[in-house]
């Protein structure tokens, strides 16, 4: 909210109010209604998109909070358990904990990437707003920066958060095939019951396509870069060829 309470005081607001009074497509009257109409819509648009955003993301992350703290429990579980009688009710504990891991990847893989792809592209138009676009004053670079701030940290907690849940995942995977050699005399069961049951390796992706991992964050920033640059060069050329 704190960059639509911005941009009314921009000069961009200004010159695109301007644009509006100067139009000789519209009545007096007509104008003032468009005004209002068209502020309101901005104020609804950018609280309802802030608000999903915030609570998707937010509910997304901390979901993998939950799911990496439950992999640690399991880990110290297994560093602890003596009796091979416990092996069952821990194995039992892990597919437990996978079933949570499925239906996150199941039901929110496609809205993580629709979050992460929309923040890039803000971000984009954020940056190059700041960068190129002519400003009068210091109101207009915090606008875009606040934007581009909130946009950050959408990205940023679901790729931490994600990237904390697989990791937490491999070193529960990991822990959980190490019990037929912490009890070697049921080695022969405990081995088949993990290659069956325990043997394949979930992740948080983004839409099945990308596994989310730290460096996920340093790619996506690259990109916006790349791309900032490609359009950068493209102005200079065609200001030349002009």
């Amino acid at each position: 909210m704190s960059y639509v309470i911005l941009f009314f005081y921009s000069s961009t607001y200004v010159l695109i109010k301007k644009a509006r009074i100067e139009s000789e497509f519209l009545s007096k009257k007509l104008k003032e209604n468009f005004f209002i109409v068209s502020d309101i819509s901005v104020i609804i648009s950018t609280a309802v998109l802030s608000l999903v955003f915030t609570s998707v993301s937010g509910y997304y992350g901390l979901v993998c909070i939950y799911f990496d703290t439950l992999c640690y429990r399991l880990k110290v579980q297994i560093r602890n358990v003596k009796d091979s009688m416990d092996c069952g009710r821990i194995i039992y504990a892990y597919l437990k904990i996978r079933k949570i891991m499925e239906s996150l990847e199941h039901f929110m893989c496609s809205s993580a990437f629709v979050m992460v792809v929309s923040s890039m592209t803000g971000m984009f138009y954020m940056g190059y707003n700041m960068i190129f676009i002519p400003k009068d004053g210091y109101i207009d670079y915090l606008c875009y920066l606040s934007g581009g701030l909130f946009l950050f940290s959408i990205i940023a907690i679901i790729i931490a958060s994600a990237s904390a849940a697989n990791r937490g995942a491999e070193l529960a995977k990991e822990a959980v095939m190490s019990l037929p050699g912490i009890f070697p005399k049921c080695y022969n069961e405990l081995k088949v019951i993990l290659r069956k049951d325990c043997k394949q390796q979930l992740f948080l992706t983004l839409w099945n396509m990308y596994k989310i991992d730290r460096s996920l964050i340093i790619t996506a920033m690259g990109v916006l870069a790349n791309y900032g640059i490609l359009v950068a060069t493209l102005g200079t050329v065609i200001n030349r060829s002009n």
